[in-house]
Formats: C-alpha cells, sequence, structure tokens
C-alpha cells in the first residue's frame, strides 16, 4: 500500500513540475509575440483553457495544452489570445492582433468658393 501511494505521489509531482515548465513556456511565447505585435501583455500571466492529447512531430503522444491570456492595443482595451504547447514547448501563439497600417481618413470633397464647412458635435462635416 505505501509503495503504491509514494508512486502516486511521484506521478503527482511529476505532472505539477511538468505543467509548471509547459505554463512558463507559454508566457515566454506569448511575450516574445505581444513584443513583436507591440502590444501589452496584460496580467504577465497565462491560464489553462484546454487539455488533452496530440501527437509531436516524431509521432509520440505529448500532453496538448491550451492556454489563454489578455493583451491590450492602447491600455484600455482587452483582447483575448491563446497559445499552445505540445509537451514542454509551445507551438503557437495566435490572437485577433492590430492591423499594422492606419485607416486612411475619408478624403473631403472641396467645397466651392469660400465656403467654411460646418463640424457637427462628432467632427464630421456636415454640408
Amino acid at each position: 500500500m505505501s509503495m503504491s501511494l509514494l508512486v502516486i505521489l511521484g506521478l503527482l509531482v511529476w505532472w505539477w513540475l511538468a505543467s509548471l515548465r509547459a505554463r512558463e513556456a507559454a508566457l515566454g511565447a506569448c511575450r516574445r509575440a505581444c513584443t513583436k505585435e507591440q502590444v501589452q501583455l496584460l496580467d504577465e500571466t497565462v491560464t489553462v483553457r484546454r487539455l488533452g492529447l496530440a501527437r509531436d512531430t516524431e509521432g509520440r503522444v505529448r500532453v496538448r495544452r491550451t492556454y489563454g491570456f489578455e493583451f491590450s492595443v492602447d491600455g484600455q482595451d482587452r483582447r483575448q489570445g491563446e497559445a499552445v504547447c505540445l509537451g514542454r514547448s509551445p507551438q503557437l501563439v495566435r490572437a485577433d492582433w492590430p492591423s499594422r497600417t492606419a485607416p486612411e481618413a475619408p478624403a473631403e470633397a472641396p467645397l466651392p468658393g469660400r465656403v467654411i464647412p460646418f463640424r457637427g458635435r462628432d467632427g464630421t462635416p456636415r454640408h
């Protein structure tokens, strides 16, 4: 009885340490992705969303962990993303990243003569 309890305890400690390593790897991948996309990783943390099994490139069965994280473009919003780890190695980080190009402002048609356009409270021209 005590030997089986010791084996179970050893497996639980192994699972806990492997989960911590995978979480740290996912957090590092999220930090790098947020730095690359020039956004702020919020709370400096990731949370487990899904656990499952999947095969790696060599055909071995590994634990697949999906972690969620939040980031902000301007400090006022919160957006969701996720990182997927297979075993201890991060496989991908995906999110609704902001577009790199700024939207173009609509060109206003010139008014004839010396007409000064009236702008409403929201800043849009009123003719």
